[in-house]
């Protein structure tokens, strides 16, 4: 970095970890650059999201980076690039303690998310015409058992109707999940309200295999599904959901939102932002009990 001029130049290759996992990496890359006084360059260059027509960095896909000069401008006094698969190739002392609120507070000071992405997610929320409380729901399925309890459909069921019984104002949901089965089973099943989900682009109908590892489709559209989905849900009154980055991230684009956690990570799988959220005064912890 010295090399660089207090650029912090960095690019994470990774395949395996989904896109808010990586994000959360980019957030403690911008909080350790803040710290330090330093100039983010941050690149993610895994295939999962990369698309070869719209440049090799996907996280320019997505958000704007605020920099203090022009990129150009920037590349010219980078000597050295730091090439990162795992989040251990990182480094110390990456990984200071951080909460929501300053996950938020970091996000907003250096990450913008782009203007087509904001008019999808402003769109597609007008269609909701939320005139009321709107409960968003996420359930993340497919592969996730390996990191935390899977909970059973019934049981998300039985929490959204008791959660809409609270209040006779609520009217409208909106579904999130990588298992179409999960969206399928709730339309067919909450009839008292109205309950809306995004066409996503991709979606498991398996129980296995979570969509960004689909052999199939384009690596922007599953950034994007992911990266709208949060939003959206970020906006909701009440999210009900299971453990996810994707969700949890909801909580870092809105640190005031009101939480009802269904599950929680294994010990050794508790990471940021989920290890805040789960003790968080907003968050109300339900899990399934075993029969």
């Amino acid at each position: 970095m010295r090399a660089n001029r207090g650029i912090c130049s960095i690019e994470i290759a990774n395949v395996g970890a989904g896109f808010f996992a990586q994000m959360t990496w980019c957030l403690y890359l911008l909080e350790y650059c803040q710290r330090h006084n330093l100039i983010p360059d941050i690149r993610l260059a895994g295939d999962s999201y990369r698309d070869p027509n719209r440049g090799p960095n996907w996280l320019d896909y997505y958000f704007d980076l605020a920099r203090s000069s022009p990129s150009d401008e920037l590349a010219r006094g980078i000597r050295y690039t730091k090439k990162a698969l795992e989040w251990e190739d990182m480094g110390q002392p990456i990984g200071a303690a951080m909460s929501v609120e300053d996950g938020a507070r970091i996000l907003h000071c250096y990450l913008t998310p782009k203007p087509h992405i904001m008019r999808i997610v402003d769109d597609f929320w007008q269609t909701l015409n939320p005139d009321g409380p709107v409960i968003g729901v996420h359930f993340r399925g497919t592969d996730k058992s390996s990191e935390a309890p899977r909970v059973s459909l019934d049981y998300c069921l039985s929490i959204i109707k008791q959660c809409i019984n609270e209040t006779d104002t609520v009217h409208k949901v909106l579904l999130a999940s990588d298992e179409q089965k999960f969206i399928d089973f709730i339309k067919q099943s909450l009839t008292e309200v109205a309950v809306y989900s995004r066409n996503d682009h991709y979606r498991s109908r398996g129980a296995n295999e979570p969509p960004v590892f689909l052999g199939e489709g384009g690596g922007y559209e599953k950034g994007e599904d992911a990266l709208v989905n949060a939003l959206l849900l970020s906006k909701c009154t009440t999210l009900i959901r299971t453990t996810s980055f994707l969700s949890a991230w909801a909580s870092i684009f809105n640190p005031q939102l009101r939480v009802i956690l269904l599950n929680k990570p294994y010990d050794d799988k508790l990471w940021f932002p989920e290890s805040e959220i789960v003790r968080s005064p907003n968050t109300t912890y339900l899990p399934e009990r075993p029969i």
